[in-house]
């Protein structure tokens, strides 16, 4: 199974908050790497933590959509609010001979809401660097000419 259905499947089971399916889908020695930016992030190991964890970002996020996009080249999900910007972004990392019957599991997960890390997902909310009137990221710079 390509990693890709694997990203979608664990899409389906955050949107349904089945924790069966998340069981399936992941390692009993899953890790997960919560980046925040702050000092509440961390670390969490093992299946039953990992599945609570998720699902309690999941609840709170209710109304958010969930996509399956592409992460640093691998798999993944991001976590949209309803009015647009990315809370989350959900990176896996699987072995595709350790699950079932030489079925893929994830192994590892990381689960970034780190506002400058996710600055990427949301350009339009990017604040200007230093020196720089603010302006959308999908604008580019203007040169500076003289007399104008």
């Amino acid at each position: 199974m390509p990693r890709d259905d694997l990203a979608a499947r664990l899409l389906t089971a955050l949107e349904r908050a089945d924790e069966v399916a998340l069981a399936s889908l992941l390692d009993p020695d899953v890790a997960l790497v919560v980046d925040t930016g702050d000092h509440a992030g961390g670390d969490l190991h093992g299946r039953a933590h990992v599945i609570r964890s998720l699902l309690g970002f999941r609840m709170q996020h209710p109304d958010a959509s969930l996509d399956t996009v592409h992460v640093n080249g691998g798999p993944g999900v991001a976590v949209r609010a309803p009015d647009g910007p990315v809370v989350g972004i959900l990176a896996l990392d699987a072995d595709l001979d350790r699950g079932p019957h030489g079925g893929a599991r994830i192994g590892r997960l990381w689960l970034i809401t780190a506002p400058r890390k996710l600055a990427h997902w949301n350009p339009s909310q990017m604040p200007p660097l230093p020196g720089q009137s603010f302006m959308t990221a999908a604008e580019p710079p203007r040169p500076h000419t003289e007399g104008t």
